[in-house]
C-alpha cells in the first residue's frame, strides 16, 4: 500500500504503462525536433509535440475515455460553435455548476457579484531620482471587493445608485517611501482606503519601468509598524546615530543607545503580527530564535524537544514580520537577489528581547546591503527586454507574505530596440503604458484610461470573509476537507513529524486580477497587449477568451477570440503563437495564418500557466461589434494540476477571470500578429546551441516526502492516526511489536522535496544540507528534471534563463525513459525561468551560468517552496565564495 495523499479528490497525475505511452506517440506521429528551429515545433505538419498529449491519450486509453475529442473538427473556419456544440456547453456549465465553490473563509464566493468593477491599470511607480526608488512595505486597506470606491458612476461601470457594502480589505504591498497613506475619500472610499489618488500604495504595487542595461537602484524598507510615516523620521535618526556610534568604537551600547530614539512617538514604531497564520514548525526565518538542534539561531527547524513548552509552535507566529524582496527573473548578483536567508524586520520599538532583526545571510554577501529596517539592492538588467515581477522571499514564508500582497510588475525595456522590445524586427506592438507622472486619475478614470493599449495583467485566487479580510487556512484539515482529521502533530504529546498549520497546497474560491475580483474592462475595436501573469500560490491557470452570447453575467459562449503569443518570462518568442483551446499555431511572420490550425497536447488545453510563469499577448478585438462581452475563463483546476485531461475548476467562481466589454470606437496603427517578425533574443548564448554538448549534464528529481513517524488508515469520511504502525519507508508502514506489514500507511505529503539523481537512484537534499549543486562560472549546463511526483511543479531557477530541449516519459513501474523525446509546445519556445515539470516526465533545460555565487532553486508553488523544495545552488567555487562558504560550514556543524 502506498502512501495515502490526502486532499479534496483523486489526484489527476497518476502512472501508465510504457506500452500505451508508445501506442499514443505512434498514432500522433510526433516527431523530436530542437526547440531553436521554430519551423518543426513537432510533426511535419507543424503540431505540438508536447510530451504531455501522449501522456493525456495514454491516460484516456488506460483509465477513462475524457472529454470528447474535437481533433477531427475542420480548423479552417472561425472558432464559432454548432447549436449541438452550444448544447452540449451549456449542459457542461449546468452540471458543473452543481459542484460549486470550493471552500474558503466565511464569505460565500457566489455571494460576489462578478463585473460590476474596472480593472485597475497599474500606474508606473514613481523614481527618488533617475533609476532610483525608495520603496516601502507597508499595512493599509484596499477595496477588492465590490463597494466603496467602486460605487462611484465616475468610473463609468455602475448606475449613481449602486450600493455594493462589501468591507475593504486589509493588505500589504510595496509604494514610494516618500508617499501618505492612501486617501480615497474624494472617490467615494475612505481614509487609510486604495485604490487612491493622494499615494501609489496599492494592491498589486505600481509597476517598475526600467532599461536594458541600465542600473537600477531600490532602497527597500520594511514599513510594516503602526505609522510608518511618523516612525520614518525616528527610524532615520537612529541609523545615523548607530553610525556614529559605532565610528566612536561604542559598538556594544550602541543598540541599547540609539534604539531608544524609536521610542519617543508612543505607538508609532510598534511592530504589527502577521496578517494570517505562520507555522512555527517548518524550516524557516524564525525570527523568534526558538531552539533549533539544541541551539538558538534563525533560519531553521524548531525541535519541540528542546522546549520546556513544546505546544508552543503549534501557535501561529505573531512577533514583527520579516521581509526580503526578490525580483522574479532578474539577472542579479547574490546581494541583490533576495536570498531566502537574508530578510530583515522592521526597524521597531518594541522587537521582543531575544528576537533576531535580520536573518543568517544579511549582509553576508560580498557587497553589504542592509541597515536596520532596509536594504538597498542594486539591478543592473542586463537581459533581454521582457515581463518580470516581484515579490516577497522570505525563508519559510513566502507563501504567506505573497498572499497578503507584496507583488508587483518590473517590465525591462530596451530602448534601442523597436518598440523598447530585445528581438523585435518588424512591427509597432500595442501601446502605450502608463508612464511615471501619471497617476490614478490620469490611468484609470473614463477620458484617460482608454488610451492604453499595454496593460499587465497578474491574476491571483484569494478567499475572503465577511468583515472584509483574507482568509488563509490555519490548519492541515483544510487541505484534506470534507474528510475529518485526527492526527498527532509536531509538538504535542506524540512525536511527530507533520506541521500543524502547513498546506500541502491551498486553492482560493474568489479571482482577484490587479487587485479586484472578476474586473470588467471596456475596449476599443483594435489591438491590445496584455502582459499575463500568474500569481497564485498553488493554482495552475488554462485560459482562453470566449464571447458571452447573452451579454455579461450570462453562461455559455459562441467563439474563441484568440490569444496571439509574443513572449514569455525572460523575452519574446521566435514567432508569434495563435493560442485558443484546443490549438497552438505558429505564425510564419509573412502577413498570413495557416489555414489549418495546430492540434495543442489535448482539446482542453489553452494557455496554460503554472504558477510565477508569464505570457505576453496580443487580443485583436477589431472584428467584433461594439458591446460585445468577451470573457476570460479559467478552467485550470481547483486542485493540484498533473496535465490533461483534468477536471475544470467551478464555472461559476473560479473558472471566470474577467471580462471585456467592446466599445464602439475603432481606430488602431498597431502591427497585426499575423504580420510581426520576431526572433529570440541573445543568440549568442552558449545554451542556444541545443544540439551541441554541454560541459555538464546534471540529473536533479522531484519527489513527495511522506511522514517518517506518522501512520493513519482513511475511510470515505476520516483520516486516523494508528498508533500500533510506523513508517517503514516511503510507502509502507509496519506494526511496531512485530515488524508485520500494517494495513496503515505513512501520512502524505509531509513535505515537498528536491534531490539528485534519476528514476534508479536518488538522493533527497534539504535546505539544511550542504551544497551539491555547483555549476562552475560561465559553465552551459543541461539539467535533466525527473518528476516522480504525482503533481505537476513550475521549476524556478534563480540568476540564469534558459531554453526548454525537451520531455521525456518516466515509466512509473520500471523508471524507464520512453526513449522519445519531444520538443517542447511553441509557446515555450522562448527564454524562460519558470518551467512547467509534469507527473512522471523528463525535463530538459539549457543554461548558462555567468554570475558567480549563491542562488537557489526551487518549485514555485509557494507551499511547496516553503516546505523544503526549496535548494540553494552555488556557481563557482564554493570554497572561496564566502557565502557558500558559510552556507556549507553552518551544515556541516549542525546548525540549520
Amino acid at each position: 500500500m502506498g502512501p495515502l495523499r490526502f486532499r479534496r479528490s483523486l489526484p489527476i497525475g497518476l502512472p501508465i504503462s510504457l506500452a500505451a505511452l508508445s501506442a499514443a506517440i505512434a498514432a500522433r506521429a510526433h516527431v523530436a525536433c530542437s526547440p531553436g528551429d521554430v519551423s518543426c515545433a513537432g510533426s511535419e505538419d507543424g503540431s505540438s509535440a508536447l510530451l504531455q498529449v501522449s501522456h493525456t491519450e495514454a491516460r484516456r486509453a488506460k483509465r477513462q475515455p475524457g472529454p470528447p475529442s474535437r481533433a477531427g473538427h475542420s480548423h479552417a473556419k472561425m472558432h464559432g460553435k454548432s447549436r449541438m456544440q452550444r448544447a452540449m456547453d451549456r449542459m457542461y456549465y449546468e452540471r458543473m455548476g452543481m459542484k460549486g465553490a470550493i471552500p474558503g473563509g466565511t464569505l460565500n464566493a457566489t455571494d460576489i457579484p462578478k463585473y460590476v468593477t474596472p480593472l485597475v491599470i497599474p500606474p508606473a511607480m514613481k523614481t527618488q531620482c533617475k533609476h532610483r526608488f525608495e520603496s516601502e512595505l507597508r499595512q493599509f486597506q484596499q477595496q477588492i471587493l465590490p463597494g466603496g470606491i467602486w460605487n462611484n458612476p465616475a468610473f463609468g461601470l455602475v448606475a449613481a445608485n449602486a450600493t455594493h457594502a462589501f468591507p475593504p480589505t486589509t493588505v500589504w504591498s510595496y509604494g514610494p517611501k516618500g508617499d501618505p497613506m492612501p486617501d480615497s475619500t474624494d472617490l467615494g472610499g475612505g481614509a487609510g482606503i486604495a485604490p487612491a489618488a493622494n499615494s501609489q500604495f496599492n494592491y498589486p504595487a505600481y509597476t517598475f519601468e526600467v532599461l536594458r542595461n541600465q542600473a537600477t537602484h531600490v532602497t527597500w524598507s520594511n514599513g510594516l509598524v503602526r505609522d510608518p510615516i511618523k516612525c520614518s523620521g525616528h527610524q532615520k535618526e537612529m541609523r545615523a546615530c548607530l553610525q556614529v556610534c559605532r565610528l566612536r568604537g561604542h559598538k556594544s551600547k550602541c543598540e541599547a543607545k540609539c534604539g531608544k530614539i524609536l521610542q519617543r512617538d508612543g505607538d508609532s514604531c510598534k511592530f504589527l503580527p502577521h496578517l494570517l497564520p505562520v507555522d512555527q514548525t517548518l524550516h524557516w526565518a524564525n525570527p523568534g530564535q526558538l531552539p533549533c538542534k539544541g541551539e538558538r539561531t534563525t533560519d531553521c527547524m524548531p525541535d519541540p524537544s528542546a522546549l520546556s513548552d513544546p505546544s508552543v509552535i503549534q501557535k501561529p507566529y505573531e512577533g514583527p514580520v520579516p521581509m526580503v524582496v526578490h525580483v522574479h527573473g532578474t539577472h542579479a548578483t547574490p546581494d541583490s537577489d533576495g536570498y531566502p536567508e537574508a530578510w530583515w524586520l522592521p526597524a521597531a520599538s518594541d522587537i521582543p528581547e531575544g528576537y533576531a532583526s535580520t536573518g543568517t545571510f544579511t549582509n553576508r554577501f560580498a557587497r553589504k546591503t542592509n541597515q536596520p529596517g532596509m536594504a538597498h539592492y542594486k539591478y543592473d538588467n542586463k537581459q533581454p527586454s521582457t515581463t518580470l515581477w516581484l515579490h516577497d522571499h522570505t525563508l519559510g514564508m513566502t507563501r504567506q507574505n505573497v498572499y497578503a500582497g507584496p507583488a508587483g510588475f518590473w517590465l525591462v525595456r530596451d530602448e534601442e530596440a523597436t518598440s523598447k522590445e530585445t528581438g523585435l524586427l518588424k512591427g509597432e506592438l500595442p501601446g502605450p503604458a502608463p508612464q511615471e507622472g501619471e497617476g490614478l486619475a490620469e490611468t484609470n478614470l473614463p477620458g484617460a484610461r482608454e488610451k492604453f493599449r499595454e496593460i499587465p495583467i497578474v491574476i491571483q485566487d484569494r478567499s475572503f470573509n465577511t468583515d472584509g479580510s483574507l482568509f488563509y487556512p490555519d490548519n492541515r484539515e483544510f487541505f484534506s476537507s470534507p474528510k475529518t482529521v485526527d492526527v498527532p502533530y509536531k509538538g504535542g504529546d506524540v512525536d511527530s513529524d507533520i506541521p500543524p498549520i502547513w498546506n500541502p497546497e491551498a486553492f482560493f474560491n474568489v479571482m482577484v486580477v490587479n487587485g479586484v475580483s472578476w474586473p470588467v474592462h471596456q475596449v476599443k475595436r483594435g489591438l491590445y497587449r496584455f502582459r499575463l501573469l500568474n500569481g497564485c500560490n498553488s493554482r495552475f491557470l488554462n485560459l482562453f477568451l470566449v464571447t458571452i452570447p447573452g451579454g455579461s453575467g450570462h453562461s455559455g459562449w459562441d467563439e474563441q477570440v484568440p490569444l496571439y503569443m509574443i513572449g514569455g518570462d525572460q523575452s519574446l518568442l521566435p514567432k508569434v503563437v495563435k493560442v485558443t483551446k484546443g490549438h497552438k499555431t505558429v505564425l510564419p511572420g509573412d502577413g498570413t495564418e495557416p489555414s489549418a490550425e495546430t492540434p495543442a497536447g489535448d482539446p482542453e488545453e489553452a494557455l496554460v500557466l503554472g504558477p510565477a510563469e508569464r505570457a505576453d499577448v496580443i487580443v485583436d478585438f477589431s472584428h467584433l461589434p461594439a458591446g460585445t462581452v468577451v470573457r476570460m475563463v479559467n478552467t485550470g483546476p481547483d486542485e493540484p494540476f498533473g496535465g490533461f485531461p483534468t477536471e475544470p475548476s467551478d464555472p461559476g467562481t473560479t473558472g471566470q477571470v474577467m471580462e471585456f466589454h467592446v466599445l464602439p470606437q475603432s481606430c488602431d496603427k498597431f502591427t497585426k500578429p499575423k504580420d510581426l517578425v520576431l526572433s529570440l533574443a541573445e543568440l549568442w548564448d552558449p545554451a542556444c546551441h541545443l544540439n551541441t554538448s554541454v560541459s555538464n549534464s546534471r540529473d536533479l528529481t522531484l519527489m513527495e516526502d511522506s511522514s517518517k513517524k506518522i501512520c493513519v488508515n482513511e475511510d470515505d469520511t476520516s483520516i486516523t492516526y494508528d498508533p500500533e504502525a510506523v513508517p517503514k519507508n516511503n510507502d509502507e508502514c509496519v506494526l511496531k511489536a512485530s515488524g508485520a506489514p500494517a494495513s496503515s500507511a505513512p501520512f502524505a505529503p509531509q513535505a515537498a522535496v528536491l534531490g539528485v539523481g534519476n528514476s534508479n537512484s536518488s538522493m533527497v537534499t534539504m535546505w539544511s544540507d550542504k551544497i551539491v549543486t555547483d555549476p562552475e562560472h560561465l559553465a552551459t549546463e543541461e539539467w535533466v528534471i525527473w518528476n516522480k511526483s504525482p503533481d505537476a511543479h513550475p521549476i524556478h531557477v534563480h540568476l540564469i534563463k534558459f531554453l526548454v530541449v525537451n520531455r521525456e516519459a518516466i515509466d512509473e513501474d520500471t523508471g524507464a525513459l520512453s526513449g522519445v523525446k519531444l520538443a517542447p509546445p511553441p509557446n515555450e519556445a522562448g527564454w524562460k525561468d519558470t518551467i512547467i515539470s509534469y507527473p512522471f516526465q523528463v525535463t530538459r533545460l539549457r543554461m548558462t551560468f555567468d554570475l558567480p555565487g549563491l542562488f537557489v532553486w526551487h518549485c514555485h508553488i509557494l507551499e511547496h517552496e516553503d516546505n523544503e523544495m526549496m535548494v540553494p545552488f552555488c556557481v563557482g567555487d564554493m570554497k572561496r565564495d564566502k557565502a557558500c562558504r558559510l552556507h556549507n560550514e553552518l551544515a556541516g556543524n549542525g546548525h540549520m
